[in-house]
């Protein structure tokens, strides 16, 4: 294969389109079905996952955010901004009814006590799985729409059958699938990023006036998916002058210019058109509930928070945490190309790989420095940009001859069964070598709260002493004849306990260091553990590592 034809200054002419030639065209019909038969594999099991699992931590939060957006234009009951991601995935939620608190005030709920409320009014109006299978819709779809860009990036940059590793394996991933189904805002931050790269590959391409346009929206896109997203947009920024500097500077210049200036203006466009009273506030380089936002973020994500992983539990950020992380929860066949297939890179010419490094380097750098400096261990799910892009380099493998080739097939042919197997717990999936997941990793990384369905039929008849990890506005009641294990002394406890695995190593693992000594019995959701105990246990702390569970035949929990 070789590369489309550049210039001396690394412009491909006009009218090129850049993709690597000389694929046979069976390959080619191949390769799409491949990648055709892992969308519909994808949608087909978030679909059902969605609707299968139960309301995660912070979901309430965002669709009750969403919503006071759309209808009430109150963009300040989440102080977590921006609010594009939750306004874009409320917006299936419109059609299916969702009931709004009477006691709605715009302007003036905060999300702790009106997230709850709206929880619990779903809840009575019987709402609660169609609202929460709504909220969720559009994430997958996102998560769909990011495979795509990457199969267009990789073909770009390496071919044909880069792009179909790369797409194929971010879509045949139990994380990626775990993470899609519910109404979480890393995906969508992903596809931000993921879009902002394919914008400004294609503008280094071929630079012009309407391709800066485009990065000036992609990179207003980012900054209103994260507050991470202005690195990312100044990135952007930096990018077009390096490669401008081959272009005539007045004529490069403008189009910066052109780029930042869409990119203010539209951010700005879009909270107006949300609220229009952003406009009377004095700042001007950002509006003010986006500031408020960096500042809530930067006073509670820098706070040092519970962490674990590998049975070592730990308070405030340890960086080797995001690589074992990584570890846990990634098919070790994907793991193998991300590490090992990015040597592909080198078989590509010079102008090619400025591209390479301009597009997808220089963000996964970015990115991974910033995440590396939190001191919230709270899952690898911040990392999704990262390991979106990281496939297109990964993807590059399959330039290196035969041995690349059968890596690729094989790491597609893996990720499948594993995907396939992970379901319908796939948020709570771990490596083979680190299953269970509750033993070697915790809170979004195994159990954000999506067994609350579950739980609940599960506790009917069983008088379940209950610790349940999951979104404000659930309580006790929410569970037939359960009663609070939180507070209660070990010694008056007897029959059944189920409690949440981030509880138990991390959100309350000191009141609840004994019970880790013992053995569970079962499982719900590959995230709630059950506990069955003939006679009182001991009160003593037990090791940080949850034990493995009972043997086969064990009905009772056992030391």
């Amino acid at each position: 294969m070789t590369t489309a034809m550049v210039d001396e200054t690394g412009v491909r002419p006009k009218g090129e389109r850049g993709r690597f030639r000389g694929t046979d065209p069976r390959t080619r019909l191949v390769q799409r079905l491949v990648l055709g038969a892992c969308v519909a594999l994808f949608a087909g099991l978030g679909l059902y996952e969605a609707w299968a699992d139960g309301p995660t931590f912070d979901e309430p939060v965002y669709v009750a955010a969403g919503l006071q957006a759309v209808l009430h234009q109150d963009l300040t009951m989440n102080e977590e901004h921006p609010p594009l991601p939750k306004v874009l995935s409320v917006l299936p939620v419109l059609f299916v009814g969702p009931v709004v608190p009477h006691d709605s005030t715009p302007n003036s709920n905060d999300e702790r006590s009106y997230s709850a409320r709206f929880l619990q009014a779903q809840e009575r109006a019987g709402t609660l799985r169609a609202v929460t299978f709504a909220s969720r819709v559009v994430v997958l779809l996102e998560s769909i729409a990011v495979a795509v860009l990457l199969y267009f990036i990789a073909r770009e940059l390496f071919g044909e059958a880069a792009g179909t590793v790369a797409a194929s394996l971010w879509l045949l991933s139990p994380l990626v699938l775990g993470l899609s189904h519910l109404d979480a805002v890393d995906p969508a931050f992903a596809l931000a990023v993921v879009g902002w790269s394919w914008v400004m590959l294609r503008w280094t391409l071929r630079p012009t006036f309407p391709r800066a346009a485009a990065v000036g929206l992609a990179s207003a896109a980012v900054v209103l998916s994260d507050v991470t997203g202005l690195l990312i947009a100044g990135l952007g920024l930096v990018v077009m002058l390096v490669f401008g500097r081959s272009l005539l500077q007045m004529w490069g210049l403008q189009q910066v210019l052109v780029a930042g200036a869409l990119a203010w203006a539209a951010t700005w466009a879009f909270y107006v058109v949300l609220d229009p009273r952003v406009i009377l506030d004095p700042t001007v380089v950002l509006p003010s509930p986006y500031l408020e936002g960096i500042r809530y973020l930067a006073e509670n994500d820098t706070q040092s928070g519970p962490g674990y992983l590998f049975g070592v539990a730990w308070t405030g950020g340890r960086w080797w945490y995001w690589p074992g992380a990584l570890l846990v929860k990634t098919v070790p066949t994907t793991l193998l190309v991300l590490v090992v297939g990015s040597i592909g890179w080198r078989t590509v010419d010079r102008p090619t790989r400025r591209h390479f490094f301009a597009v997808v380097v220089a963000p996964v750098l970015l990115l991974t420095t910033f995440t590396l400096t939190m001191p919230r261990d709270i899952g690898v799910r911040y990392l999704l940009p990262v390991i979106a892009l990281w496939l297109v380099a990964g993807s590059s493998i399959v330039r290196c001859g035969r041995f690349g080739s059968v890596l690729g097939v094989a790491a597609i042919a893996v990720a499948g069964v594993f995907t396939i197997g992970s379901v319908p717990d796939s948020l709570a999936w771990a490596a083979p070598p680190f299953a269970p997941a509750y033993r070697s990793v915790t809170n979004s990384d195994v159990d954000w709260g999506q067994g609350l369905y579950q739980l609940q039929n599960w506790s009917r008849g069983k008088h379940p002493w209950v610790a349940y990890f999951g979104p404000r506005g659930i309580g006790q009641a929410d569970f037939p004849g359960s009663r609070p294990l939180i507070g209660t002394p070990p010694d008056r406890l007897s029959g059944w306990v189920a409690v949440s695995a981030t509880n138990l190593t991390s959100a309350k693992r000191v009141s609840l260091g004994w019970l880790r000594g013992y053995c569970p019995v079962g499982e719900l959701a590959g995230s709630i553990l059950l506990y069955r105990f003939r006679v009182p246990p001991a009160g003593s702390i037990g090791p940080p590592r949850p034990a493995a569970r009972c043997l086969a035949a064990g009905r009772w929990s056992e030391p």
